[in-house]
């Protein structure tokens, strides 16, 4: 009883203090908007600054352990994402037509700013013996002339397993070129580029202490890698050259990491754009159909998408970055804006109708509605600030911007808006009656049914549950970015095509550190390694295996074979430390450079680059393990092997999903039930308000299950942000219950007065939530659609949780009391 009447005391002294805000705000409209508008400005400077990152080690924070191996294996090696062309003709590959476009389209890239090295049939590695002497070239170096040449050509090449695999599809009818990239930034690498495409370069960047080609100090500063901007670039003039080669019997695609995530880019500044645009349409429209009244989608739009411009001018103040989670903003904070108007406004005109003056009616409506906006806003930041724990770096960053944004359009609504209401003359007519029409109808049979039979309506709301429990555990986490597009886009066909025909479309890079100088000269350690290689190639990974790959113990068998007279039966790595020394600085000394990409100066540590095919990260983390603890068995414990490259982070992804998730989902309820108790003035009742809120998520996701859809980052979003939704309705829904059952003395009619008084509010609000989310089912990436379906889902359970089983757990609770009270009387 001391509690309730503690916080009957703080909600009177505080909507005392919001109704003396709304006069203040009449009287001095002009002082409020200067003073938003100033702060606007002053934030819009850093906007031009936002900057985009979708590249897969974006996913994971900075200081995580494989973030951490990967830009250590970036910096001793360089990157290891390749931009891969992928030439398809509707006949063998090895036909004059193919290969005479295969070397102009290789010679082209080559002349691309930024790139390091091409790779193709035209320059691949061929190493032969001839006289007691090496000869090391390129493959078609001698360009063939006549049919018998293309004859012996293929013949070569099928005979040469390494270059067959890695450079000619199965079916014989594709062939790749494989561009990588300078390791380095521009400024370091000394790469130039034609004028009109260098417009957004910083020339001055590093200017003052660059000196010619080849003249930096390394050890004096730190080498920058090159930028992910850099990179966007470069797979840019890769497409746009590529496809100039393109004709009708050789379709020209692309594949790779670095082009996944520019395509990935591109979508979501384009779908962010046009859906952002979208929700502002259809919101306005439904406002229009419900209110009748241009002010009520004017102002709250207008409020709104200033807290959009002021979120994102934050990000860019903060340094943050756009990211995959990042496409979700614009649409969240645009219905949480327009649905603190609406709630406003409902009142607003509720005073108006009865006959105050726009003064009055503005105190009253943030008196009678000020403290429910304010709860409604902390309890939706709580929600979505849960991600701040999250491993995923995407997500815990949406834990962060995203309450910063609620807060914004929290501060807009109950200041801007109020300004611009006392600017705007309108005609005081109020809203029209609704006290017959379809809303009102619906939420009085709502009223009826859930005070008439509220044990009937909790229980069957009880079994669901109970039946959606057993649905949740058979959902399983999923993170395949190449799945986010749909079937049939160039991107996925083209992925896919490379994973079938080629044995993968990316790649898991293997460093074997022998521990010591020169250590690479080992034949056992060398034997070991091909006997852990061997014995990796057949493990099995979704279906597929290990594909190709590349490494010095390549090169050591083909020198062998080379050597000693070409001969098919020496294709091995030599049993003797000093053959195999003098037989890599043969290799050295021929003047190819294949090499160092492969070891490093000292002869300590070499890289394994294999490829492996391109599936759900889920079974990644097994596959690596397995990888591991062959390498254990045929190393031992003395040499250090590093598993690194995407497959290891799209491993350590797709783990922080469940995790994240049960997480998230824990602090939110942390930090949202005791704001809940806080609002109600009792425990029991603020633990009970809470499962309304919690049931749309269990029921949610069980219609994942049931639907096939995928427990993925997006997945992870909604929860939390449904839950810091969900509560929205349910604080304005228990504030004017508490004040209609203070005043009426009766639980079933408290329930009545504030679904009559306050019910459409939140079904407007509701249905702006559900069609602000649902324009994401139109998204062009499958995960966004999915996220829209299912939180537009999950809202719409919510609202029917609110005006369901809210007042019918309020009415079995008072008449609980009831009986106690008569029974201890």
């Amino acid at each position: 009883m001391a509690a309730s009447r503690l916080f009957a005391k703080f909600r009177s002294v505080t909507e005392s203090a919001f109704a003396r805000w709304g006069e203040i705000c009449h009287d001095h409209p002009l002082r409020i908007l200067a003073v938003v508008l100033a702060a606007l400005a002053g934030l819009s400077i850093a906007l031009p600054s936002l900057q985009t990152d979708m590249s897969n080690e974006g996913y994971l924070r900075e200081d995580d352990p494989a973030r951490l191996n990967l830009k250590w294996f970036q910096t001793a090696f360089g990157r290891d994402d390749r931009i891969v062309v992928v030439l398809r003709s509707d006949a063998d590959v090895i036909k004059p037509g193919v290969l005479n476009t295969v070397r102009q389209l290789h010679q082209a890239l080559e002349e691309l700013p930024q790139v390091n090295k091409v790779e193709s049939l035209i320059n691949a590695r061929l190493t032969l013996g001839r006289d007691d002497e090496l000869i090391v070239r390129d493959l078609m170096e001698d360009w063939p002339e006549s049919a018998d040449d293309y004859a012996a050509l293929g013949t070569l090449i099928e005979n040469r397993s390494l270059i067959r695999e890695n450079f000619i599809s199965r079916d014989g009818h594709g062939t790749l070129i494989i561009v990588t990239p300078d390791a380095y930034t521009a400024s370091v690498s000394g790469a130039h580029d034609e004028p009109a495409a260098l417009d957004a370069f910083d020339f001055d960047a590093g200017f003052e202490d660059m000196g010619l080609p080849g003249e930096t100090d390394a050890a004096s500063r730190p080498a920058e890698l090159i930028s992910d901007q850099e990179m966007f670039d470069l797979v840019l003039r890769i497409q746009a050259l590529g496809k100039t080669y393109e004709r009708e019997d050789l379709r020209v695609s692309f594949a790779g990491a670095s082009y996944l995530t520019e395509r990935l880019t591109h979508v979501l500044v384009r779908d962010m754009s046009v859906f952002s645009g979208l929700s502002i349409g259809i919101t306005a429209l439904l406002l229009l159909l419900v209110f009748r009244r241009w002010i009520m989608v004017i102002l709250p739009i207008s409020v709104a998408l200033l807290s959009v411009y002021a979120t994102f001018a934050i990000m860019a103040t903060l340094g943050m970055t756009l990211t995959t989670a990042s496409q979700i903003l614009p649409s969240l904070l645009l219905a949480v804006g327009v649905g603190n108007s609406v709630h406003i406004f409902t009142v607003f005109f509720q005073a108006l109708d009865r006959g105050d003056s726009k003064r009055e009616a503005l105190s009253y409506a943030l008196g009678h509605s000020g403290l429910a906006v304010v709860l409604t806003g902390l309890t939706t930041a709580g929600g979505l600030a849960s991600f701040i724990t999250a491993d995923m770096q995407t997500v815990a960053q949406i834990g962060v911007i995203a309450p910063i944004g609620i807060l914004c359009a929290l501060v807009f609504s109950l200041s801007l808006l109020p300004a611009l209401i006392a600017l705007t003359r309108f005609r005081n007519k109020g809203l029209r009656s609704d006290a017959s029409g379809p809303l009102q109808g619906f939420l009085s049979l709502c009223a009826e049914l859930s005070t008439r039979y509220p044990g009937r309506v909790a229980g069957s709301w009880f079994v669901v549950l109970g039946l959606c429990m057993l649905a949740i555990t058979q959902l399983r986490p999923s993170h395949n970015p190449l799945h986010w597009f749909p079937l049939g886009s160039e991107v996925r066909d083209s992925m896919d095509l490379v994973n079938e025909q080629f044995g993968g479309a990316t790649y898991v890079e293997i460093v074997v550190d022998s521990g010591q100088t020169n250590g690479l000269h080992d034949p056992s350690l060398l034997h070991n390694v091909d006997r852990a290689m061997q014995r990796a190639a057949h493990v099995e990974l979704q279906g597929g295996r290990m594909g190709p790959s590349t490494s010095l113990l390549d090169i050591n068998k083909e020198l062998h074979q080379a050597l000693n007279g070409n001969d098919p039966a020496f294709y091995r790595i030599p049993d003797n430390r000093e053959l195999i020394a003098q037989e890599l600085l043969l290799f050295e000394n021929s003047g190819n450079e294949d090499l160092k990409d492969l070891v490093d100066s000292p002869f300590q540590m070499m890289r394994i680059t294999a490829k492996v095919p391109f599936v759900d990260s889920l079974h990644y983390a097994p596959y690596l393990a397995s990888l591991d603890q062959i390498f254990e068995e045929e190393l031992g414990t003395d040499v250090n092997v590093t598993l690194t490259g995407m497959t290891p982070l799209f491993a350590t992804t797709v783990g922080y999903i469940i995790t994240d998730t049960l997480r998230a989902y824990t602090v939110a309820f942390a930090i949202i039930a005791p704001l809940m108790m806080l609002l109600v003035g009792s425990v029991r009742v603020g633990l009970l308000s809470m499962i309304p809120n919690l049931a749309p998520i269990i029921i949610t996701l069980a219609f994942m299950y049931l639907l096939g859809l995928p427990l993925d980052m997006f997945s992870t979003l909604v929860g939390c942000i449904a839950l810091g939704l969900a509560v929205d309705d349910t604080i304005h829904f228990m504030h004017n219950y508490q004040r209609y059952r203070a005043k009426l003395g009766d639980a079933a009619a408290a329930v009545r007065e504030t679904l009559r008084t306050t019910g459409k509010a939140l079904m407007v609000t509701s249905i702006v939530l559900v069609a602000a989310f649902m324009v994401n089912a139109a998204g062009t990436m499958i995960n966004v659609r999915n996220f829209g379906l299912i939180t537009s889902f999950c809202i719409a359970l919510a609202f029917l949780a609110d005006v369901l089983l809210a007042p019918a757990l309020v009415v079995l609770l008072d008449r609980w009391k009831t009986r106690g009270t008569l029974r201890a009387g």
